[in-house]
């Protein structure tokens, strides 16, 4: 039902509309409430081509794979109402994907709309961000135009110029950071999360870890789950000989029995728990290697940021429940909670996304059960490093054993096995990493 759909309101008027559309244009994010908005004005003006163009961006937003048809042709049906409107070519532009086919179609857009409008920065800085090559005419032309508040584009320049080059890379996202941080300190609201974005990809490309980032922004890891879902498994695996799963249950194995390994062939003595708690499952290749210690009726319960990944681990059936969740604030989340105190929680290559580990093990203290184990990786960080942790120019982060020592003792948790190993490939060499079991 509309939002003029009852029995005490007619049709609504020329003004009725109006003002549904600007509410629905100056609300902020992608939720329901702006989506039914958007509906009920489309549903009384199907040729308002500015809110199509708007409910095409909020569903790419919510779903990509699901409604990405859907979202650019509802875009291409703005444009054809009013195909004077620069702006909607521009919507339409940042809608397509990255092949071959799309990127050509999205070049083509930007230049209509920069024929239209010359002085469409967004439209120069989109399409000088879709070549391969730096075309210094076009770069040129829109640094002698953009203003340092115009901080959106400086950090799509940024990224543009990650993988192409690092000075240009740094200016645009310093200056990301400069203007946020003022504008954050007289009062305003960093809604889209530019400055803590800026800041961590800054700190990838600056050198020896002097820019202090905490954690990869959620938008990132969100972003890069949902293209690489399909095909996790086989790349990491076959790849990237990922073994952690496997390293993590035998240091498990060992850490429970004493510190004695199990022999070389036989099945180790291994405990059962009642209460499995897996933060980052990802796809359940942990899940998969630990449900064999779950106990008869027990809760195994998986937790990972990305519905696409989770799309997989309740295709493998590993768990009892899954969850879309953050692992700093998931203890805290009704159903993670209630199940708790857990017996067993486990992290496999997923603080390499956190660089303060300080909330996950404050709500890991919170969760286990008077004698439960948290056992987890890290990859290892030089103990001769200036910092606890550093975040890599491949945007993961690595952490010292001794960091990792002292987080068990002020939360009041006693080492019981840690040991160094080789948990994958990258590029061709060894990634060091470190496993843990904390009792």
């Amino acid at each position: 039902m509309s939002a003029y759909q009852d029995s005490e309101h007619a049709d609504p008027t020329a003004a009725d509309l109006s003002a549904l559309w600007n509410r629905a244009r100056k609300m902020s994010g992608y939720g329901d409430d702006r989506l039914a908005a958007v509906e009920s004005l489309l549903e009384y003006n199907p040729n308002h081509a500015r809110a199509k163009s708007l409910l095409a961006i909020l569903l790419a937003n919510r779903d990509s794979t699901k409604n990405r048809s859907r979202s650019l042709s509802l875009a291409r049906e703005a444009i054809s109402l009013r195909p004077e409107d620069a702006a909607l070519k521009v919507a339409f532009a940042r809608l397509c994907g990255d092949s071959e086919s799309a990127l050509e179609e999205k070049r083509s857009t930007l230049r209509a709309a920069l024929a239209q409008d010359p002085g469409c920065l967004e439209a120069s800085v989109m399409l000088l961000s879709s070549g391969q090559s730096v075309d210094e005419a076009v770069y040129e032309d829109i640094t002698g135009r953009i203003s340092d508040d115009n901080v959106q584009l400086h950090y799509e320049l940024g990224a543009y110029f990650r993988k192409r080059d690092l000075a240009r890379c740094r200016h645009h996202y310093r200056l990301v950071v400069r203007v946020m941080k003022g504008k954050i300190e007289a009062g305003a609201v960093d809604r889209k999360g530019l400055c803590s974005k800026a800041s961590f990809w800054l700190a990838t490309v600056e050198k020896g870890g002097e820019i202090a980032v905490d954690r990869c922004p959620r938008e990132y890891v969100i972003g890069l789950y949902k293209g690489f879902a399909p095909t996790f498994d086989d790349t990491l695996v076959e790849k990237l000989h990922y073994r952690t799963p496997q390293l993590l249950r035998e240091a498990l194995a060992k850490g429970t029995n004493g510190g004695v390994p199990p022999v070389e062939g036989d099945a180790p003595e291994e405990m059962e728990y009642d209460r499995i708690l897996d933060l980052g499952c990802g796809t359940g290749l942990s899940g998969e290697r630990f449900r064999g210690l779950l106990s008869p009726g027990g809760s195994f319960l998986g937790v990972d940021l990305s519905p696409e990944m989770l799309v997989k681990a309740k295709e493998r059936g590993c768990y009892t429940s899954t969850y879309c969740n953050d692992i700093e604030t998931c203890f805290d989340v009704g159903a993670i909670s209630s199940t708790a105190p857990f017996d067993l929680i486990i992290a496999c290559d997923v603080f390499v996304y956190l660089g303060n580990l300080d909330k996950v093990f404050d709500g890991v203290k919170r969760s286990l059960s008077g004698n439960g184990t948290f056992a987890f990786s890290v990859e290892l960080l030089d103990e001769d490093a200036k910092y606890n942790y550093v975040c890599h120019s491949a945007a993961r982060f690595s952490h010292k054993q001794e960091y990792i020592r002292q987080l068990a003792a002020d939360y009041g948790l006693e080492v019981v096995q840690q040991s160094k190993c080789v948990l994958r490939k990258n590029a061709g060499a060894d990634v060091i990493g470190l496993l843990t079991v904390l009792r």
